[in-house]
């Protein structure tokens, strides 16, 4: 009897260390490069942005495209049960290559539960998201953003559908992060 209660207490403590590294299992093979710090309506949210170089990619990237510039900042919830649930993710184009550069779109998306399930997105808010770089830089040495940024989400079922717009969360927040160039 002795024996039995040793193993099931050895299963127990595996079980349970299995359970508390399921949200790092799914992050294998990423480095945390960066941090996404914001309100969501009444929640407080962190992230981290996630570079993963056996894939040559990062959560977290710019694209040159002749005089514009996009950068796409993706937050991934460490606490998450899922690397996809709990994302905030900003994707912007500028007209240059540094921190004066002009911010001709932004677009904020959350997406709660995952890609499959209602998302909320700035895109057809009906306000402009701002978006505000304190650093950036493009150089091939330590390409980074540093900002802050405030945006009116509305919820979408999909990705093809219209936002409600009487179902909206005011996003503000911050973030600082390396980039790597999109490949």
């Amino acid at each position: 009897m002795m024996k039995m209660n040793g193993r099931w207490r050895v299963l127990g403590i595996a079980g349970l260390a299995l359970c508390i590294s399921q949200p790092v299992l799914g992050q294998v093979g990423s480095i945390p490069v960066g941090t996404i710090n914001a309100r969501i309506g009444d929640i407080s949210y962190t992230s981290e942005t996630l570079d993963v170089p056996s894939e040559g990619t990062s959560t977290a990237e710019f694209r040159a495209l002749g005089p514009a510039t996009t950068v796409s900042i993706q937050g991934h919830d460490p606490q998450a049960e899922s690397i996809m649930s709990n994302v905030l993710s900003l994707d912007i184009m500028l007209m240059g290559s540094d921190a004066s550069a002009a911010v001709t779109e932004a677009t904020v998306s959350y997406f709660p539960k995952g890609m499959n399930e209602p998302f909320y997105s700035s895109d057809e808010s009906g306000t402009q998201t701002q978006v505000v770089f304190e650093a950036l830089s493009f150089d091939d040495g330590v390409p980074k953003a540093k900002g802050s940024f405030t945006a009116l989400v509305c919820r979408k079922d999909d990705f093809f559908t219209e936002a409600d717009q009487s179902d909206c969360l005011p996003v503000e927040g911050t973030f600082e992060t390396a980039l790597r160039k999109a490949g």
